[in-house]
């Protein structure tokens, strides 16, 4: 449920923005740091006792995660690059470019101008952060560790925010810098945290009244406290809200019971996250450049809001549809074979 309202969130919030109507710059941010600390929570629910029994095989975990991410990333990148780049703009740097996309080894190179999907720069991240997952886990289950890694993780997170966005210049420039993986080692190493505490049994029991409650007070905290001034989200007093804010939400999700229609609504937003998240720029970008060519409707940014409003609404109507049908017949079907193949390297090894 979580997931799947953080990547309804991002898409609304690109669409208002690139329509001109509003810039919910909270929604923009934290709820794409948000993903950090629901990947490390289930990562280290479904990995963390293999990891600690000596049963976790890194390669067959790289592997699954790969197929994970490349198939849909890797059909965002083939449908968006003829929309941004003519075909005399394909230089060897280009192709540099696409190759550490599709290795998804961007996320060591300045993810947030080296992606080449909108809102890729978070994949890229991801993947340093699958690197350091086996050692994040085992510190964690250490005691001695647990506490040291996580106040480590935190201070690098606070150092870096002070480094990048509190340094001098335009904030664009300083967003770009900003954007790299220290400023979100707190986010999955909590996730982590929580994931394990969650495996544990040390979890909340939340019925689907108060879940529901604590989402609409969490999502609405976030909108309240979006700032005039896109940037002013992520330095100052609101992200001392904000941040602590987006573990606390991952924490109450690992206790959320839905039950009746509620978990079959979880169910198809969880099921729509990552195509939505890719997607819906593809979407928006594509029919903008029909209106204004083949369709002659004149560029949407010049409508009437009301009109704004109702186009953003078919498109992400339609991005989710897309996102289902490419979850079932598409994404699904890869992940389970490459489960089924890796399975039989995740488990253990013979002692004789």
């Amino acid at each position: 449920m979580l997931r799947g309202l953080c990547a309804g969130a991002v898409a609304v919030y690109h669409l208002l923005l690139w329509l001109k109507v509003a810039d919910g710059a909270a929604f923009g941010s934290y709820c794409v740091y948000m993903f950090f600390a629901l990947s490390g929570a289930s990562l280290a629910y479904t990995y963390g006792p293999a990891l600690r029994d000596g049963r976790f095989r890194m390669a067959a975990f790289l592997w699954v995660r790969y197929l994970r991410l490349a198939p849909l990333y890797t059909l965002a990148l083939v449908v968006s690059l003829p929309l941004i780049y003519w075909p005399g703009q394909w230089t060897p740097e280009l192709l540099k470019g696409v190759a550490l996309n599709l290795s998804f080894l961007f996320g060591f190179v300045d993810p947030a101008a080296s992606a080449l999907v909108i809102g890729g720069w978070s994949l890229g991240v991801e993947a340093v952060f699958y690197l350091m997952f086996p050692l994040v886990i085992s510190a964690l289950y250490k005691r001695r560790w647990a506490a040291l890694v996580i106040a480590g993780a935190v201070a690098l997170q606070l150092a870096w925010l002070s480094y990048t966005l509190g340094s001098p210049g335009a904030y664009a420039d300083k967003a770009v810098a900003y954007h790299q993986v220290p400023a979100f080692a707190a986010y999955f190493v909590g996730g982590c945290a929580i994931g394990l505490a969650t495996r544990a049994g040390h979890r909340w029991s939340i019925s689907t009244g108060l879940g529901c409650a604590l989402m609409l007070v969490g999502f609405g905290l976030i909108g309240l406290l979006n700032p005039a001034q896109q940037g002013d989200e992520l330095w100052g007093w609101r992200a001392w809200v904000l941040a602590p804010l987006c573990l606390a939400l991952t924490a109450a999700a690992s206790g959320a019971r839905w039950q009746g229609t509620w978990a079959r609504v979880a169910e198809r937003l969880g099921d729509a996250t990552y195509g939505l998240y890719l997607l819906h720029p593809i979407l928006f970008w594509g029919a903008l450049a029909l209106c204004v060519g083949p369709l002659g409707w004149g560029s949407p940014l010049d409508w009437p809001l009301a009109a704004r409003l109702g186009w953003a609404g078919a498109l992400l109507g339609l991005a989710f549809c897309l996102a289902l049908l490419s979850e079932r017949h598409f994404e699904r079907p890869l992940r389970e074979w490459s489960r089924r193949r890796a399975s039989a390297h995740m488990a253990p090894r013979s002692s004789s």
